[in-house]
């Protein structure tokens, strides 16, 4: 009776981050099956040209290299000033918790496990530094590793920072409907895969890149909202959705 009790406000039985991420390893299986990596990119390098890659600086894929990670950055800012903001105004106190995920996701995920960890100690060389789109460094598949720093291919930073997003998912009331409550969920999905093939354009990153990206984050997000257990209720009527935090007992 009591774990029925606390459900609602509890950790969530079937969350769908864990789902999702396992969805990703599964394309990821795929993608391996029908050697994804090469022939995806392979339909954007042009040895004959001047340069190979040849959409690498061309629009929209140069404005979302640039500017498609700030969404995420300034999405952490605002959770940060509303953090320190609740030092002065009460009624955002009950958003510290919220505001807390949102900063740890991106911090532990594209910040500390993509571009701080797994990067550099898988060492997988970008497309545009494999010597089957003329570069340098011997093509490597997604499972094997290369020399410790000596490539940045696996996984995606700029996927992640996209994909990160999921934690959206988190910060809706389950009393609202049903499209709304899924919104973030595929607005982040779409978005990192979005970032992801504006790597693989530009000679940035293997498709099998972006998938792990998208794992890893829904991973990540997934187990910070064990930790947190940040838990919106459902809206009063007439009033603004306020996003509650329960201390577990």
């Amino acid at each position: 009776m009591r774990g029925q009790a606390l459900a609602p406000h509890g950790v969530r039985t079937r969350d769908p981050l864990w789902i999702v991420g396992g969805a990703f390893l599964g394309l990821l299986c795929l993608s391996t099956l029908l050697e994804a990596d090469l022939r995806f990119s392979s339909h954007f390098y042009d040895p004959t040209a001047a340069a190979p890659w040849v959409f690498k600086h061309a629009i929209p894929w140069r404005w979302l290299y640039t500017y498609g990670e700030w969404p995420g950055w300034l999405l952490a800012l605002a959770a940060v000033t509303v953090w320190l903001g609740s030092r002065w105004r009460r009624p955002w106190i009950g958003h510290r918790r919220a505001c807390a995920l949102l900063v740890l996701a991106v911090a532990f995920g594209p910040g500390l496990v993509v571009n701080g960890v797994v990067k550099s100690l898988w060492g997988r060389p970008r497309p545009a530094q494999s010597d089957v789109f003329g570069g340098p460094r011997p093509y490597r598949q997604w499972w094997q590793p290369g020399a410790m720093g000596g490539g940045r291919s696996l996984p995606s930073g700029h996927a992640a920072m996209g994909y990160i997003l999921v934690v959206g998912v988190y910060l809706v009331p389950r009393s609202r409907p049903t499209w709304q409550r899924w919104l973030p969920l595929g607005g982040a999905l779409a978005y990192g895969s979005l970032l992801g093939v504006t790597r693989i354009v530009q000679g940035g990153h293997f498709v099998s890149d972006v998938l792990w990206s998208g794992a890893l984050m829904c991973f990540t997000a997934a187990t910070l909202q064990i930790l947190l257990q940040v838990t919106v209720p459902a809206d009063a009527p007439g009033q603004a959705p306020v996003v509650e935090t329960i201390i577990p007992s």
